[in-house]
């Protein structure tokens, strides 16, 4: 089969890259060929351009991450052909070269002032006579309603032939605009195995805690404080900060992945940053505020490391490094959601001999 896969794939944003890769790396291992639809949304670009040049985030640092994720991409990814820019482009994919598409994961269905409604990740471009429809782990986040818009949304959806999404509020808008409740999966970082690759491991001067967020002045003190009474250098991951012994800003995803696999704590609000650490077993210390936390929480409840999740890293220090760790198999608590998960690939788009 030759499946397509639409998402934000081209972004210096490790978590949205790396659920990319890793969707089209397990539909690969089932045997089918797999291409990333090039499209790059303008907006989508300019929201990006001004995150790394022009907001408080901002470092010259960044031409070198974005060079690297382009590689990334490149080299890991298999694009559907030069990038489109334009919906109204898309429209030459619909004659039946994709078995099957998906859309997601991430959040694919998220409206907000950056990132306008747009159909194409609704495959509005597409017949369904000619391509089987579906959504993988797609998700609106917490600020979109997609009922908001049912003019739009309601018919589009109802043009799939089959729909997962990653949180239970996608679910219930989804379920209300077609009459059919959705299918719950996981992200996508858990059905790949990245323990088996290879990584880098950027940082040789020691144990270090890595920092993967931007937390204020005083919080950031704490962090520091915690760090200095476990003996560990403070390394920043993707960010910068005053605290830390050393910055890695200028970093792809598989540097990413090597300083928080190779770390002895990770410290992050972000979701893609609190699943690697989990996926790699280092201890964690999750700060997430409660408005934001639900595709996290949700997760961190099904595995029992509710512990873990926190509001603030103002507490840090209160706790000692074994009181973040927990045991390599946590994760076990995952594993219907996550062979369920499979089974909603493996349903639409089956192997060789098992015909749809």
């Amino acid at each position: 089969m030759k499946i397509g896969i639409i998402t934000f794939h081209n972004t210096p944003n490790f978590g949205a890259t790396l659920q990319c890769y890793a969707l089209s790396k397990y539909l690969g291992s089932l045997g089918h060929e797999v291409e990333v639809i090039n499209y790059m949304p303008l907006r989508a670009l300019w929201m990006y351009f001004r995150s790394q040049f022009m907001g408080k985030r901002r470092s010259a640092r960044n031409v070198g991450k974005l060079l690297k994720f382009r590689r990334f991409v490149n080299d890991k990814l298999t694009l559907s052909g030069a990038p489109v820019f334009r919906p109204d482009k898309l429209q030459p994919l619909d004659d039946g070269r994709y078995d099957v598409v998906f859309t997601g994961s991430d959040e694919v269905w998220k409206v907000d002032s950056i990132r306008p409604l747009d159909g194409s990740f609704y495959f509005d471009f597409l017949s369904p006579e000619k391509t089987r429809l579906c959504a993988f782990a797609a998700s609106a986040s917490t600020v979109t309603d997609l009922r908001d818009h049912a003019e739009k949304t309601g018919p589009w959806l109802k043009r799939f032939h089959d729909i997962a999404v990653r949180d239970p509020h996608t679910g219930e808008a989804v379920t209300a605009l077609t009459g059919s409740p959705p299918t719950i999966v996981c992200d996508p970082t858990f059905l790949w195995d990245f323990e088996a690759e290879t990584h880098p491991k950027p940082y040789t001067g020691g144990d270090y805690l890595a920092l993967y967020g931007w937390p204020n002045a005083q919080d950031s003190a704490e962090i520091r404080k915690f760090a200095d009474r476990h003996g560990l250098k403070v390394v920043g991951v993707g960010a910068r900060n005053k605290i830390c012994d050393a910055e890695f800003v200028a970093i792809g995803p598989q540097e990413w992945l090597g300083l928080i696999r190779h770390s002895s704590v990770v410290v992050t609000d972000f979701f893609h940053g609190n699943i690697f650490a989990l996926l790699f077993n280092r201890p964690l210390y999750a700060y997430v505020a409660p408005k934001k936390r639900m595709k996290l929480e949700r997760i961190m409840k099904m595995v029992g490391l509710e512990h873990l999740l926190h509001d603030t890293p103002s507490e840090i220090n209160r706790y000692a490094l074994d009181d973040l760790r927990y045991p390599a198999g946590q994760l076990e608590g995952l594993a219907p959601l996550i062979d369920s998960s499979k089974a909603f690939l493996k349903r639409n788009a089956p192997s060789k001999g098992h015909p749809l």
